[in-house]
């Protein structure tokens, strides 16, 4: 079984400039009561703040922990193309594992900003600017791709090397917490399917990304140096397992 990604928090900035129609949305969805909420998975919900920063993140990393260790039976891979100028085809492949249960879903494709609007602490992160979804019915052992177009125009495209696309599945079903199964992300320029061993993103699996692996072997997430790029197994350390994994693909795409 896989576990649940880390939580992809989504700046909603209900009341402002950048409130869209899906913020609203969402914030009616959950009922959104105070500020600020925060939903982990659509299961634990957080109303209000600390008075400090250290309080807030010790508070929110709790939950994404507590969320993190819960076993999933659903797995999300995101590819992308370019399809036009500055059109781009998202797809995102929904399975459950052959020893899961079958689901009805909801599969959310987001388009986000990251550090928008500009701060000079960088406190705004993932700012939706679109949205589109579709229902998705899995039995165990299926799978099934999403696929959806977006255009960056305006502000995306200007700057689009900080334009990330964040999937993630829920129960489907009316308004209210509804469970998220599963989630994945996928930055600039997401041209290229992702492999295992692409460390730097590029779409192959060369030297460079072996350099890059080895540069943070040895590492684990909070020290200095690490690169959670190179965390192809996902357990937060670059250690044997990720190297063994970069190499079954040396030679990728080159």
């Amino acid at each position: 079984m896989n576990t649940y990604e880390d939580f992809v928090g989504i700046q909603l900035h209900l009341g402002d400039a950048y409130q869209t129609s899906w913020t609203s949305q969402r914030a009616s969805f959950y009922s959104v009561s105070g500020y600020p909420t925060t939903w982990f998975d659509g299961v634990t919900e957080l109303v209000g703040a600390y008075a400090n920063d250290t309080q807030m993140y010790n508070w929110y990393n709790s939950a994404r922990a507590t969320r993190a260790a819960v076993p999933t039976d659903v797995t999300v891979e995101i590819t992308g193309l370019e399809v036009g100028a500055q059109t781009y085809e998202i797809a995102a492949t929904v399975t459950i594992e052959p020893d899961g249960t079958g689901k009805d879903m909801i599969c959310h494709i987001v388009q986000v900003l990251d550090y928008y609007p500009a701060s000079g602490d960088n406190r705004y992160r993932n700012c939706v600017i679109q949205h589109q979804k579709s229902d998705v019915t899995l039995a165990a052992g299926e799978s099934r791709t999403v696929t959806k177009e977006f255009t960056l125009s305006g502000v995306s495209w200007t700057n689009h090397e900080d334009v990330t696309f964040v999937v993630f599945v829920r129960d489907a079903g009316a308004p209210g917490p509804k469970e998220i199964h599963q989630a994945a992300t996928m930055d600039w320029p997401f041209t290229s399917p992702y492999v295992e061993g692409d460390v730097d993103g590029d779409g192959d699996v060369d030297l460079g990304d072996l350099a890059a692996l080895l540069a943070t072997y040895g590492l684990c997430d909070g020290d200095p140096g690490y690169n959670d790029a190179a965390d192809f197994i996902d357990d937060d350390c670059i250690d044997l397992a990720d190297l063994a994994a970069l190499l079954a693909n040396y030679g990728y795409g080159t």
